[in-house]
């Protein structure tokens, strides 16, 4: 036979006042004649007023925010409230999706966000690598490509280095020399502006970038 439960026990259990209790006790279970709060009650009104007035338990706690970077992207703010764990190369990273394009990127957008720069000028470059330069900074960072074969003279030349906070000449890719020539010849006035970036590939020249923009002027 089931045993008697104490009320202020049955309370406590439930997280309800004992005079909560007793309430729903005199409207719902008369016939439980309480006297007095240290009285028992018969097992199955206890049920009764479990039913009725049990509490939810409080839900658990969201599990921690956790991203998984690589040594590379480690080195890159965190993002509030969200703890990193370093990963190896044979692991995917979350941040650049283990993409050597994508973390150098990452990498000088963080370096144009930590000095308040904007807008990038590439002079040179194929229809590809624009492409995936575009992608990877957009919304983040101001992006021209001037086209290393196409036309320019000088007066629009110098509107392009006057809009820009950093010119990456990209001496390595597809580029003429009378192209080229309108931003190097003005490199004594926007020599803090100006990064020659001698090899191909998108990471190269983000990493060239990323370099001269974290390099003080000097």
């Amino acid at each position: 036979m089931a045993r008697p439960v104490r009320v202020r026990n049955l309370a406590r259990s439930l997280n309800v006042s004992e005079t909560e209790l007793l309430v729903w006790l005199a409207e719902n279970a008369p016939a439980a004649d309480l006297r007095h709060p240290a009285d028992f009650l018969p097992a199955d009104i206890a049920v009764r007023a479990q039913q009725a007035l049990g509490r939810a338990p409080p839900p658990a706690p969201e599990p921690e925010p956790v991203e998984r970077r690589c040594a590379g992207c480690a080195k890159l703010p965190p993002k509030p409230g969200v703890r990193l764990i370093e990963v190896g190369a044979d692991a995917v990273c979350d941040m650049c999706g283990s993409s050597a394009n994508k973390r150098a990127a990452l990498a000088m957008i963080g370096a144009f966000h930590a000095r308040g720069l904007r807008r990038l000028l590439v002079v040179g470059g194929g229809p590809g690598t624009a492409e995936d330069l575009r992608q990877l900074l957009a919304g983040e960072v101001d992006i021209r490509i001037v086209d290393g074969e196409g036309h320019r003279n000088a007066t629009k030349a110098d509107a392009d280095l006057r809009w820009a906070d950093v010119v990456a000449v990209w001496s390595s890719t597809i580029l003429s020399h009378k192209v080229s020539k309108l931003y190097t010849d003005q490199r004594a006035a926007f020599r803090d502006k100006l990064v020659t970036v001698p090899r191909r590939g998108v990471a190269a020249l983000c990493m060239a970038v990323t370099d001269k923009v974290s390099t003080p002027p000097g």
